[in-house]
């Protein structure tokens, strides 16, 4: 009868030793062969062949054997020797069978006795002790991943031109992160745009925690290693692919790339290492702003992680609007309505304005679509006050489309002289002849010509203005 059970004999294999070997202790026949031994041990009761004791024990290898390490070793003869197979049997490197395999021994081996914890796990209770921790080749985390590329290119990464030398191996993350940037809306009315203001709001932002300096920690307290990462701040998840194996590095989870973790937190930030506080902010606006224009405040945004340097503040302008103006740079333009007659005649009409409302002259014979200028009255130029745009008014004429019986008379009457200026509506007066007949020279009579062609014309003129009078006063 034989019966076979599971021992583990760690210290009885060496994969250096050959395929088979055979040794006898005390009557027990001992026989080695690669992973499992054979024990026999004869009966003193019955036969060889009848009461034979087999014990097979498997055993999946030792990893100081595989290392070629005492249990005495230093972290710093480990990585040496490490280092030194990993050179000799990586696959990139040896192509020979079985380098894979080995390959994958020794990276398991480093894997665990590079690691405080893991080794003493797998000094007291074995491969089993760190099965749960270590997982399978698969999506694992390896404790000091980075060690395989100093292995190859050094610690300086020489072998790349242009590679930073700190992106692998370092200890912790040794950028200083910046605080993030913030928004913040103002609406200002049109005349805050036209002379400037000064506006004053609360603002609510993230501050470095005055205790613990934005560590995070307890005051006194010392910061400990990460264990997942091992103080790199950076792990490396490996995956056996078809096409070999795959290797992704990314930030650690457990302390987001410093390295460290804390061992006490902070009693006021609660670890955060920041504290969200309200804030009196003043901020001058300059003149000649518009919508969408951004003023910038330094220093004012979130402060940054673990003591960094905090963000900017960012304000947003929203200009109301004034009904009638419209905004075109550093000019203002408006439109305007005037009467007929106002157009003809010309007069002075109340406008508003930015400044509030100011007096508009229209001069006679304003035509539709004139424009007319209010000078220095529009936008100030943008870090340029002294330059100021124009208000432009865009002039638009009221015809009427019905008129009385007694504004078509009068308007036919001014229709009439203006279609006849030279037509003579004088009044009759004496003329002066001499009682001898024409007996004037020509010189007297042309004297007298120029004295009645300006009273005609004084006459004429006379003559339209009442009919303007009639239509002024008809018309209201």
């Amino acid at each position: 009868m034989a019966i076979a059970t599971s021992l583990a004999f760690p210290s009885l294999l060496q994969p250096s030793t050959s395929s088979s070997s055979s040794c006898f202790f005390g009557g027990v026949h001992l026989r080695s062969h690669q992973n499992f031994i054979s024990v026999h041990s004869p009966s003193s009761s019955s036969s060889l062949s009848s009461r034979r004791l087999r014990i097979v024990a498997v055993a999946s290898g030792d990893y100081y054997a595989t290392l070629g390490v005492p249990k005495s070793a230093t972290g710093k003869e480990i990585k040496a020797a490490y280092r030194r197979l990993a050179r000799q049997y990586h696959p990139d490197v040896n192509k020979e069978p079985g380098a894979t395999d080995k390959f994958k021994e020794i990276s398991a081996a480093y894997e665990v006795l590079s690691d405080d914890k893991k080794r003493a796990l797998y000094d007291q209770y074995g491969e089993a002790g760190v099965n749960s921790t270590m997982g399978g080749a698969s999506s694992a985390y390896a404790t000091n991943p980075f060690d395989l590329f100093e292995t190859f290119f050094g610690s300086s990464m020489g072998g790349f031109p242009g590679m930073d030398p700190t992106a692998f191996g370092t200890r912790r993350r040794s950028t200083v992160t910046k605080g993030e940037d913030i928004r913040y809306d103002i609406s200002l009315e049109f005349s805050e745009v036209i002379f400037g203001a000064e506006r004053e709001f609360e603002l609510s932002h993230l501050e470095t925690c005055e205790v613990c300096i934005g560590t995070g920690a307890k005051v006194g307290s010392k910061m400990r290693i990460c264990s997942t990462c091992g103080g790199r701040g950076q792990v490396m998840r490996t995956e056996q692919t078809p096409f070999g194996m795959f290797s992704q590095v990314s930030v650690c989870p457990n302390c987001g790339g410093d390295g460290e973790v804390i061992s006490e937190y902070c009693s006021k930030c609660g670890g955060k290492g920041r504290l969200r506080v309200k804030k009196k902010i003043k901020v001058k606006v300059p003149p000649g702003v518009s919508s969408g224009s951004i003023l910038r405040v330094a220093g004012e945004g979130d402060a940054g992680p673990r003591g960094g340097p905090p963000g900017d503040l960012y304000v947003y302008l929203v200009v109301e609007e004034i009904p009638g103006i419209q905004r075109d740079g550093i000019n203002l333009s408006s439109t305007i309505t005037i009467s007929y007659l106002d157009a003809i005649r010309g007069t002075i009409v109340e406008v508003k304005t930015v400044e509030g409302i100011s007096a508009l002259q229209i001069p006679p014979g304003t035509q539709p679509g004139d424009i007319l200028v209010l000078a220095r009255k529009g936008v100030p130029k943008l870090n340029k006050p002294s330059i100021r745009g124009d208000h432009l008014f865009t002039v638009k004429v009221t015809i009427p489309k019905r008129i009385s019986m007694n504004e078509r008379e009068l308007l036919e009457e001014l229709a009439s002289l203006s279609n006849n200026p030279t037509s003579n509506r004088s009044k009759p007066g004496p003329r002066s002849q001499s009682s001898r007949g024409n007996t004037e020279g020509p010189a007297s009579q042309i004297a007298d010509s120029p004295v009645a062609t300006a009273t005609e014309k004084d006459e004429q003129m006379e003559d339209q203005n009442d009919i303007w009078k009639k239509i002024t006063d008809f018309a209201g």
